[in-house]
Formats: C-alpha cells, structure tokens, sequence
C-alpha cells in the first residue's frame, strides 16, 4: 500500500513518470522531424527512447508494490517482464546511439520490448480497475495506453513500421500514456493513491 512505501520511492516515481511523459511527447516530435528533416532527429528520438524506458523502471516497481498485496505472482511476473524489456529497449538503443549497431537490429526488438511494457501496464491497470485502487478513468486509460504499445508489436509482425496498426498502436500509446503518466505522478505525489 503505498502508506508503506518508502517516502523517496514515491517522489522519485513520480518525477519518473513526469519525465515519461516529456520523453514520450519529445520521442514523437523527433520522429516527425526525422521524417520531414533526416538526422540529427533520428538520434534525438533514440535517446529519447532510452531516457523514456529508464524512467518507466520506478513507476513499474511502484505499481509492483502497489498490487503485490492483491496478486502477488501476476505483480511479481509484470514486474520482471517489464523492467527486462526496458533493459532490453536500452540495451539496443544505446548501442543505436553509440553507432555500434544499425537501425534495423533494433527496428523488431525495440517495438516489442515497449510492447511488453506495454502488456505490464495492462496488468496492472486491470489489477487497479478490478481492485478500485485507481479512479476508473486512470485504470481505463493505463490499459487502452498499454494496448497502444502491443499493437504496435502485431503491426511490426505483420508488415513493419510501415503497417496501419504500428501507426494506430504508436499513436494511441503516445497520446494516452503521457495523460496516463502524469495523471499517475500527481496523484503519487499528493499521496491519493489507496487513502
């Protein structure tokens, strides 16, 4: 519950999900820029990505802790899903970054780590709905953001980053996930999660 979560892990989650949000909206208008200007946009976009699934590590074990008193085993299985697609996702962009590796190695294995991250936050999202530990509306928009990051994952499968439902899935996850996100850290920081 989070009266016993320790103090700072609130804070610094819910800065974290601040800072996912701005990383989610600033990845979205480097990949417009890079699609109408080349480089340097495209890495801005990377990195982007990497600060995005670093800073959804604190939120994810907030939510862990969160829902363990509910369901133990399915928080505890979303957590480690989550946080090993993250580093996942960092792993390969930073190589991206650093130019060690080329885009396409990381154009299947990125989409699905966020996928991934993305069936977490469903979880937990579905946990708070069912559990009433969230306003309805926040539980509705953390599933339908989630869902967003796993179409993009069934339209890289079926046609890559060119198919309709990379495009639907991406754009869903970008516009509910940063309202999603700091709806989340404010209410964190004003403690209005579980009383």
């Amino acid at each position: 519950m989070i009266k016993i979560l320790p103090v700072e892990l609130i804070q610094f989650a819910s800065w974290s999900a601040f800072a996912s949000a701005i990383a989610t909206v600033l990845g979205l208008v480097a990949l417009v820029m890079f699609f109408s200007f080349g480089q340097p946009w495209g890495t801005v976009n990377d990195i982007s990505s990497v600060v995005l699934a670093l800073s959804l590590m604190p939120i994810l074990l907030v939510l862990h802790q969160l829902h363990r008193p509910y369901a133990p085993f399915i928080t505890f299985a979303a957590f480690v899903i989550g946080v090993l697609a993250l580093l996942t996702a960092v792993v390969f962009q930073s190589l991206l970054i650093a130019r060690i590796i080329a885009f396409a190695q990381t154009a299947v294995v990125v989409p699905v780590a966020f996928g991934l991250f993305g069936a977490s936050l469903i979880i937990y999202n579905g946990l708070a709905y069912s559990n009433e530990l969230f306003p309805h509306g926040l539980a509705v928009l953390g599933m339908v953001a989630g869902a967003g990051y796993i179409v993009v994952i069934a339209g890289f499968i079926l046609g890559g980053q060119q198919h309709p439902l990379s495009s639907i899935g991406g754009l869903t996850a970008v516009v509910c996930y940063p309202i999603w996100a700091i709806w989340f850290g404010r209410l964190l920081l004003a403690r209005k999660l579980l009383g």
